[in-house]
């Protein structure tokens, strides 16, 4: 009787453990396969030129990738920096990447665009559009900006950079205005 009670006993402890286990392993696993799903339909794109949803309820599409050879790193592109789209990756912040306008990518500064922090200026970077076509970038500046708004009318005038944001300072465990903005120039 008593070693039924302590093998019943083991067996739920043994259940809990594993309840808790998946309940831990969701996020990271949910993590692991969203990013799959991300480069299986940028694939996907590059081959149809069409842009395309990771899954039906994403309110975003994937629009590019971005490279940065010397950190041996690439990220999938979304076309939306909305709250969902942030959450799985890089996101656009500007409405339309096929004109001459500069291309914003903005992400989180502990997740997707954490790499930001080992970048430096001289770096190359590139960015492949779902059309295929690719342009290199050399990063030119680097800045602290004491607010999210960045004005580039007047600085870029007549050039198409690549900007990329995030929040400002690395490793902070709260978000603030402060931003980190690197600005790579075209045609190298």
């Amino acid at each position: 009787m008593v070693r039924n009670i302590l093998t019943f006993l083991a067996c739920c402890l043994i259940a809990g453990a594993l309840i808790l286990l998946a309940r831990v392993s969701e996020i990271p696993l949910k993590a692991l396969v969203g990013q799959y799903l991300l480069n299986d339909v940028w694939e996907t794109t590059l081959h149809s030129g069409l842009q395309m949803k990771p899954w039906q309820s994403a309110d975003f599409e994937v629009i590019g990738e971005l490279t940065v050879p010397r950190l041996n790193l690439s990220r999938v592109v979304l076309n939306s920096a909305s709250g969902e789209a942030m959450a799985w990756g890089v996101g656009s912040l500007a409405p339309e990447i096929y004109s001459d306008t500069p291309i914003i990518l903005a992400g989180h500064r502990d997740t997707h665009m954490k790499f930001m922090s080992d970048l430096i200026v001289g770096d190359t970077m590139s960015f492949q559009k779902s059309d295929g076509s690719s342009q290199s970038y050399e990063i030119i500046k680097s800045m602290i900006l004491d607010s999210p708004e960045l004005q580039i009318a007047d600085q870029f005038e007549g050039q198409s950079p690549l900007i990329l944001t995030t929040c400002w300072p690395f490793g902070a465990s709260h978000s603030g205005p402060e931003r980190y903005v690197i600005v790579g120039q075209a045609g190298i």
